[in-house]
C-alpha cells in the first residue's frame, strides 16, 4: 500500500470531525428511533453532549414554526397563542409541567401496567380544570388494577404476564407515537383559534410532536429525570423568548 494512503488511514480526526461525526451518529439513531421506536435503547454514562444536541434540536424545530404563525398571521388571524408572560404560568411552565406531563406521557415507555392503569389518569390531570375528573378517573383505573390483580393471581393461566409484555413490546412503535400525540394534542389550548382554522392546527403542534418523540428518546436512553430535565430546559427557553419579545 503507499506510503501516501497510509497516512491518510492513519490520520486521526480533528476535534471537528469527531464532533461531527458523533452528531451524525446520534441524529441517525433518532431518526431510526422515530421509524422505529424500541424500549431496548441504552444511554451511555456521557449524557450531557446527547442532551445539548437534543435540546438544540427542539429549539430548532420550534424556529421553524415562525414562517408558519407569520402566514397564519396573514391568512387565518383568527389564530393566536393564548400564552402569557404571567410569573405563575413561568413558574408552572418550567417547573411543574415538565413533572406532571414527563410522568403522563413518557413514565409509561417501560411499564405496561403504567400505561395501563395510571398514565390515563395522569393524562387527565394534564387538562387545566379537571382535577374532579382526574380522581374519579384515578379510582377507576386503581379498582380495575386491583381486579387485574386479582385475576393474575387466583384465576389467570400461567404465563400471562409474559404474554402481556410480549404483546407490549410488539405494539411498543404505537405506544410511543401515541404517547407522543396525546403530548402534542394537550398542547393545543396554547392556542385561540376559531372553527374555520381548526384544520389548521395539526402544523402548529407540529413541534410538540417533535419534541414528545425526543423526550421519549432522552426518557429511553437515561431516563425519565433526564426527559423532565430537558423538558423543563425547552420550556424555560421559550419563556425567555416570550419575556424577551
Amino acid at each position: 500500500m503507499p506510503g501516501g494512503l497510509n497516512e491518510a488511514v492513519a490520520a486521526p480526526l480533528s476535534e471537528r470531525q469527531r464532533t461531527w461525526n458523533e452528531i451524525k451518529h446520534e441524529v441517525g439513531m433518532f431518526a431510526d428511533f422515530v421509524r422505529k421506536p424500541r424500549r431496548t435503547l441504552r444511554g451511555e454514562r456521557k449524557w450531557l453532549s446527547r442532551f445539548l444536541l437534543l435540546w438544540g434540536l427542539c429549539l430548532a424545530v420550534a424556529m421553524l414554526q415562525i414562517p408558519l404563525e407569520l402566514g397564519f398571521e396573514q391568512f387565518a388571524p383568527s389564530i393566536k397563542y393564548a400564552l402569557t408572560t404571567d410569573t405563575r404560568f413561568m413558574l408552572m411552565a418550567v417547573f411543574m409541567a415538565p413533572v406532571v406531563e414527563e410522568l403522563a406521557f413518557r413514565a409509561g415507555l417501560r411499564s405496561a401496567r403504567y400505561t395501563l392503569f395510571l398514565g390515563p389518569a395522569l393524562f387527565i390531570v394534564t387538562r387545566p380544570g379537571t382535577w374532579q375528573i382526574a380522581l374519579a378517573a384515578t379510582a377507576a383505573m386503581a379498582l380495575i388494577g386491583l381486579m387485574d390483580w386479582l385475576y393474575r393471581r387466583y384465576l389467570a393461566r400461567p404465563g400471562l404476564v409474559m404474554r402481556r409484555g410480549r404483546a407490549f413490546l410488539r405494539r411498543y412503535p404505537l405506544v410511543v407515537w401515541a404517547y407522543a400525540a396525546a403530548f402534542a394534542i394537550i398542547h393545543i389550548g396554547n392556542f385561540e383559534y376559531s372553527h374555520k382554522a381548526a384544520f389548521l392546527m395539526p402544523l402548529l403542534l407540529l413541534p410538540q410532536l417533535f419534541c414528545g418523540l425526543v423526550f421519549s428518546y432522552l426518557r429511553i436512553r437515561h431516563g425519565l429525570v433526564y426527559g423532565m430535565l430537558l423538558h423543563a430546559a425547552y420550556n424555560a427557553s421559550l419563556c425567555s423568548v416570550m419575556l424577551l419579545g
